[in-house]
């Protein structure tokens, strides 16, 4: 009975379960394509049972019934790409968002006043994938050099809040104001440097005049858009990014002990005919640090600057919705300090350079209707910097650090006075300016609301769309300042007790609180129509009209001229055409007016004309040229402007009368004078540019190639007069269209990807810019010989003497022109070159010596390694055409005396020409010498711009390199973690150059200023 009561009870489970299982699970919910638009006939299959299955309704909407546990959902559809869904619940009201399958053909990029398919671009432009600047970096503007095929970039400074690099759009094509390019976010001017490369989704850099004549007046030096991400239709998804890294200095001058220095002290002032600077007892004080107070030793490096820092920057976005609204929101924290070494124990509150930044941005996109889509853009961007409270900015710290030498003064006095040589910056002691000089800090806020209503017509008129964009930026700056400055002395020597005899530099002042604000408003507006249709499945038009004005003012404004609103408004046009995908004809044209000109002059019309040819589109390529799988021609030529006279000039054309002082000519009051003198005629400046380019892929798209060939005629360049002799009595110089510049070159990129097996894979990018020019019209005054005239030469070029080496003797000096910077020079001083021919050595006698200190050729090459889920990558970057010459206190040794670091590499004798009478070995007398004879104080023979100090700063340098491995697995998919990537990043690894002292990049600042650092960090990316 009882095995009877087990069967019936087993056969009952087993029933239950076998019912329970049949029913399965429910899944419901709507189909939509990222944009929020219902997908129709979406084929929804059991992976494991094609047969199984239906397909969205009207509406995009779906449900199933009675799915078994893990079973996997297919959904797939014409132009999209396939997506999976495991079930093993019931999962209701879901939201399924598929991506497009975009084919060469079809794909969208960004180009000047809206979107284009790929194939039909016809202009020189580059887009860069996103993921490509998703590394740690102080902004965008330094991921650009060596990545970026047609920017020129360099970086000048390590430190934090300077730390962003100058770029120019295929190199400088200006010697006028504005040369940089326009920078367009979200279509609204911007900043790269504020802008937070996690919130990027496309990087677009417009090179030639069919890409820019759209932007009229602000095209001609290049445009460069970004789009940030927006919300895209499906479940919600929150991505997080955090960093941590450890920066330091890679390469510092060295310096000079207090020993050496004061022995090539002697050295400079007795080979000149002087007394020893310090007698025997003074260097043996030196060499023993027996007293501190007068003799130090001072490593000012040591004192002022730490061996590392660690900064992090995080951010965090979440993004999802439906098919009525979409949303996209983002936090971003980026926090960096400075490598100096702050006295915590001196005051409480921190006045070390310090930078941070905070991102807030919220992109919604809501349906008002199926054709009806309002945008909303939201973004506030908050920047803090700290300093020291002395100096203007924290150059003046660097310089005392840079320049104090050894010997000038103790860190602090053995009486705990506080030391200073002088009341300058270079003469003060710097751990006094970052100690006890108080503190300042500079908070920016920038806010933007933008507004854009797309109305879709397709329903009444097929490829055509309206829209209409508004955006409101503020923003605001406050400078606060809690200065004061401490009693400085000066020790001279002892009292009779031993108490040091003190002077003082500097007197006491109390702490003194100030302030300062500034606040700008801009308001901009564009409206534009588009059309997009295709006839017959083989003619494609297309056309844009676009109307755009902004309005500017500035809270800074102090006089009636400055407060008036500076504003900017235009037409803009674009008309295409194409045939079956082969044939391509564009035309665009800008029409845009400025204040900067009188009126009935204000207006400038800029057309350009592009085409191009795909060859690979016939049947006969595509069958005896397989190999080749995609090739396109394109040239273009077109007008551009540039309306950028000077930042504080405004009115030109205006002749303006402010209150003098002194009697009227009544007797009585103050008298009226005329401040600026009418620039009578100005017309724009304008940018005639041609381009000619190729893009090719081969083998099945495993090679990527894109080149352009381009040329420009700067013409009509805004320059201040000249020629007019002083005797006219003019209050100013007038500004006239006098300039005219040319310049040419190349830039390109070639990618290269292999699948080796399911495993392994390699990418390898290379490309390069090319850019050269010279100056066809440039009017100077004094001209005496033709050489000095800076007509057809290079716009930058360095201009010197050409020296000839050092003299060897005092017969070389007599039988030689006159060298008339100084009276007696000697031997071991450097010799130059009469190119006159008259008999002396004077300014008429400096001639071009070499080339830009920004470079004019700038390369990158990548390479990236996939192992399953570990890649490795690194990027190489490299600048040439660039030189920059050697200067300043480091390398003029004892030219301020007292004040003044010496380098490390004076110290070496075979660096540096000795009289044999003082080293007592004719071999000392080296007429290749690194430095010529010493002189203690200014030397005005040898301290001038010259061949002799010249020198070559072209480097090739390791920037980056990144070794990803990613965690995702089944296990975090279980607690919602849906991917997880760790990655160790290294920046700046290593640089090959000729300069070694610092780094190349910083060579024109002759190693006085914060190093560029060499940064490690840790990186973890979840996706949730």
């Amino acid at each position: 009975m009882k095995n009877r009561f087990l069967t019936l009870f087993a056969f009952i489970l087993i029933s239950v379960l076998s019912v329970y299982a049949q029913g399965g699970h429910t899944v419901s919910g709507v189909v939509l394509t990222e944009q929020g638009e219902p997908l129709v006939g979406v084929t929804i299959q059991y992976k494991n049972d094609p047969t199984k299955g239906i397909i969205t309704d009207l509406d995009g909407n779906f449900v199933l019934q009675n799915v078994p546990s893990n079973t996997t959902l297919v959904f797939s559809y014409i132009g999209f790409k396939e997506y999976s869904m495991v079930v093993n619940k019931d999962m209701t009201r879901q939201t399924i968002a598929l991506k497009e399958d975009i084919n060469q053909t079809e794909e969208v990029v960004v180009i000047g006043r809206g979107t284009q398919r790929k194939i039909s671009v016809v202009g020189a432009v580059t887009n860069v994938k996103s993921s490509e600047l998703q590394v740690p970096a102080a902004s965008v503007s330094n991921m650009l050099g060596g990545r970026v095929p047609g920017i020129i970039a360099v970086t000048r400074s390590g430190e934090p809040g300077s730390d962003f690099s100058e770029f120019w759009v295929r190199g400088i094509g200006t010697f006028g104001a504005g040369a940089s390019a326009l920078v367009l976010i979200d279509g609204i001017e911007g900043d790269l440097n504020t802008l937070d490369p996690a919130d990027i989704e496309s990087f677009t850099v417009l090179k030639d005049a069919s890409a820019t004549a759209v932007y009229g007046v602000r095209g001609a030096n290049g445009v460069v858009l970004v789009t940030t991400k927006r919300g895209k239709s499906g479940k919600l998804t929150i991505s997080v990014k955090s960093n941590a890294g450890i920066s330091y200095s890679a390469r510092t001058p060295e310096y000079v002990d207090a020993l050496t220095y004061a022995n090539l002290a002697n050295e400079a002032s007795v080979v000149r005919g002087g007394r020893p600077v310090y007698d025997a007892a003074e260097l043996k004080l030196f060499q023993t640090g027996l007293d501190p107070d007068l003799y130090p030793n001072v490593n000012w490096r040591d004192v002022m600057l730490k061996d590392y820092v660690w900064n992090h920057q995080h951010h965090i976005s979440v993004n999802g919705g439906g098919s009525n609204a979409r949303y996209y929101m983002s936090v971003g924290i980026q926090h960096k300090d400075a490598i100096y070494k702050q006295d915590k124990g001196i005051k409480n509150y921190d006045n070390n350079v310090g930078y941070n930044k905070y991102n807030f941005r919220a992109n919604v996109d809501a349906n008002l209707t199926k054709s009806t889509i309002v945008e909303l853009g939201l973004e506030s961007i908050i920047v803090t910097n700290s300093f020291p409270g002395y100096g203007d900015d924290n150059q003046a710290l660097w310089d005392a650090q840079a320049n104090m030498t050894p010997v000038t003064v103790p860190v602090i006095y053995s009486d705990g006075s506080l030391p200073a040589y002088g009341a300058n910056a270079d003469q003060q002691n710097p751990y006094v300016l970052l100690n006890y000089t108080g503190y300042k800090k500079k908070s920016e806020m920038t806010n933007t609301v933008r507004l854009k209503l797309t109305q879709d017509f397709d329903k009444w008129v097929k490829g055509l769309k309206v829209e209409a964009l508004m955006s409101i930026n503020t923003y605001s700056l406050l400078n606060q300042t809690q200065l004061k400055t401490p009693a400085l002395y000066y020790a001279t020597g002892r009292k009779k007790d031993g108490t040091l005899d003190l002077i003082e530099k500097v007197s006491r002042k109390d702490d003194v609180y100030s302030s300062s604000n500034l606040t700008t408003r801009k308001i901009y507006f564009e409206g534009r129509v588009n059309y997009d249709r295709v006839f017959n499945e083989k003619h494609r038009v297309g056309g844009l009209l676009l109307y755009y004005m902004d309005d500017f003012v500035t809270g800074e404004a102090q006089t009636l001229i400055a407060s008036i609103p500076k504003r900017y408004t235009g037409l803009a046009a674009r008309a295409t055409y194409s045939f079956k995908d082969t044939y391509f004809l564009e035309g665009n044209l800008g029409y845009t007016g400025s204040e900067a000109f009188a009126k009935g002059q204000k207006f400038g019309v800029f057309p350009a004309i592009s085409g191009g040819w795909v060859p690979t589109q016939y049947e006969w390529v595509q069958e005896n040229l397989s190999f080749i799988d995609f090739w396109k021609f394109r040239a273009s030529y077109g007008i551009v402007g540039n309306d950028r006279i000077n930042s504080s000039v405004r009115f030109p054309f205006l002749s303006t009368m402010t209150q003098g002082s002194g009697a009227g000519i009544w007797g009585g009051g103050d008298n009226i004078v005329e401040s600026q003198e009418a620039s009578q005629n100005l017309r724009w400046e304008k940018a005639k540019k041609f381009d000619i380019g190729i893009d090719a892929q081969f083998f099945k798209q495993k090679i990527d190639v894109t080149v352009d060939f381009f040329h420009e005629n700067r013409t009509g360049i805004f320059q201040q007069r000249a020629s007019i002799p002083g005797e006219m009595g003019l209050v100013t110089l007038p500004w006239a269209n006098v300039g005219a510049m040319e310049s040419w070159g190349a830039d390109g990129n070639i990618s290269y990807l292999h699948q080796f097996n399911k495993d392994w894979s390699l990418t390898a990018r290379a490309n390069f810019t090319y850019t050269n020019n010279k100056l066809t019209e440039y009017e100077q005054s004094g001209i005496k010989y033709p050489y000095q005239s800076w007509v057809g030469s290079p716009y930058g070029n360095q201009r010197g003497l050409i020296a000839l080496g050092l003299f060897k003797d005092q017969a070389d000096i007599d039988n030689s022109p006159k060298q008339t910077f100084m009276a007696d020079v000697m031997p071991g001083d450097i010799k130059y070159k009469d190119v006159n021919g008259d008999g002396v050595i004077d300014e008429y006698d400096e001639v071009l010596i070499g080339n830009s200190n920004v470079p004019r050729l700038q390369y990158g090459f990548a390479l990236e390694l996939k192992y399953k889920r570990l890649s490795v990558s690194a990027l190489f970057e490299g600048v040439g055409i660039v030189d920059f010459m050697y200067g300043g206190n480091g390398f003029y040794p004892f030219t301020g005396k007292q004040t003044g670091n010496v380098l490390s590499i004076v110290a070496d004798p075979s660096n540096r020409w000795i009289p044999a009478s003082y080293s007592g070995d004719p071999s000392t007398e080296n007429p290749n010498a690194r430095f010529p004879r010493l002189t203690y104080g200014p030397n005005a023979n040898n301290e001038r711009n010259s061949t002799f100090w010249m020198a070559d700063g072209r480097y090739l340098r390791l920037k980056n390199v990144q070794i990803t491995y990613d965690f995702t697995c089944p296990q975090m998919k279980k607690i919602g973690l849906q991917g997880f990537q760790l990655s160790l990043i290294g920046d700046n690894l290593a640089c090959w150059d000729k300069v070694k002292l610092w780094d190349p990049a910083q060579a024109s600042g002759n190693g006085a200023v914060y190093p560029l650092q060499r940064v490690f960090t840790l990186q973890a990316n979840l996706q949730f």
